[in-house]
């Protein structure tokens, strides 16, 4: 009785262990809006808690109807990117045009597997998983596993990695999203800045060159990407004061007097 009660309180805590880690690591994923570091994050992070080899993240191609390897790590995983599936084409396939998750033990032997892959990466997949990437309302891509270190995959590790997809769609989606929304704003600001400009021909298209060069300048300078952000942020901005500025002071041929330039300085 009692090396039942120890083996039940092992599993146990392996459990916890386990569901500890899956927490700590789905906030790891969420816990930025770059799409780029989402999608590294949340390969190593399934590898790191199935304990696997290699794996994939294939994102959906919807007007060409494909999957292709957006992300892969591993062993030779770079090899594998210019691979394109389509729907219902290898294991990853038709999990994406049935939206169910697989567990395979022997992927060699599986007629769904598409050898091509392995042939241009000589990587030899022996086990996946293999699970949907998809919110409520759209698939938007298809998460691989593959060749666990120690022994087999489980029908326990599935169930984990189509939480963990969930939640890697909910993250890639938020950027999306947070993508759009900037983009939105920036070409609002474009619009705003232009119309301006439209007050002052002299100086037309002077806030996209001053962008231009701003961000070359910081490109060149490894300026961080958040601080890019603001530099791109700024540029456009830089000349907003002209709005506040009369006409008769900003379209003035000849030189200002001291009150029009105390104007043009916004003192007055």
């Amino acid at each position: 009785m009692e090396i039942k009660e120890c083996r039940s309180c092992d599993a146990l805590g392996r459990k916890m262990k386990h569901l500890e880690a899956f927490i700590d690591i789905t906030t790891l994923v969420n816990s930025t809006l770059d799409i780029d570091e989402i999608k590294k994050r949340a390969i190593e992070s399934a590898m790191k808690l199935t304990n696997a080899e290699a794996g994939s993240l294939l994102f959906v191609d919807a007007e060409a109807k494909e999957l292709y390897f957006d992300v892969a790590r591993g062993n030779k995983g770079d090899n594998v990117k210019t691979v394109r599936l389509g729907m219902g084409q290898g294991i990853a396939g038709w999990v994406a045009e049935n939206h169910l998750p697989l567990v395979i033990e022997d992927v060699q032997s599986d007629p769904r597997f598409y050898k091509k892959a392995d042939a241009r990466s000589g990587f030899t997949t022996k086990s996946m998983i293999c699970v949907p990437v998809e919110t409520r309302t759209k698939l938007i891509g298809v998460l691989q596993i593959i060749n666990k270190k120690d022994g087999m995959f489980t029908t326990e590790d599935m169930v984990m990695m189509v939480s963990f997809s969930n939640q890697v769609a909910i993250a890639v989606e938020n950027a999306r999203l947070h993508d759009e929304l900037k983009e939105t704003f920036y070409k609002t600001v474009h619009a705003f800045a232009e119309t301006m400009e439209m007050r002052d021909p002299y100086t037309g298209g002077h806030t996209k060159r001053v962008m231009e060069y701003s961000l070359s300048i910081g490109r060149k300078m490894g300026v961080p990407a958040q601080s890019m952000t603001n530099l791109r942020l700024a540029a456009i901005l830089h000349d907003i004061g002209k709005i506040g500025v009369k006409d008769e002071v900003l379209l003035k041929p000849g030189k200002l007097t001291a009150k029009e330039f105390s104007h043009m300085k916004g003192v007055n």
